[in-house]
């Protein structure tokens, strides 16, 4: 499939970006891959399989998640 040459690369990459930028890019190399299946790409990259599926569902949908939000109510 990936030599692991290919395999070091990709994961290099993936550890410099951060947030929802990281999600794309495991996205974008899951279609294009591993047939969008976010358990091979966990399986062969050992990526976390939650962040590569909200990443597809985020590429599927145009909503970007918000990370690390806390909602904060009124402070008298």
């Amino acid at each position: 499939m990936l030599s692991d040459s290919i395999k070091s690369t990709i994961k290099d990459a993936a550890t410099k970006l951060t947030g929802n930028r990281k999600r794309a890019f495991m996205a974008k190399v899951t279609e294009d891959y591993f047939e969008g299946s976010a358990r091979k790409a966990e399986t062969v990259l050992g990526w976390y399989r939650h962040s590569v599926q909200l990443g597809l569902h985020e590429r599927q949908t145009g909503i970007v998640c918000v990370d690390n939000y806390q909602a904060r109510g009124r402070q008298s």
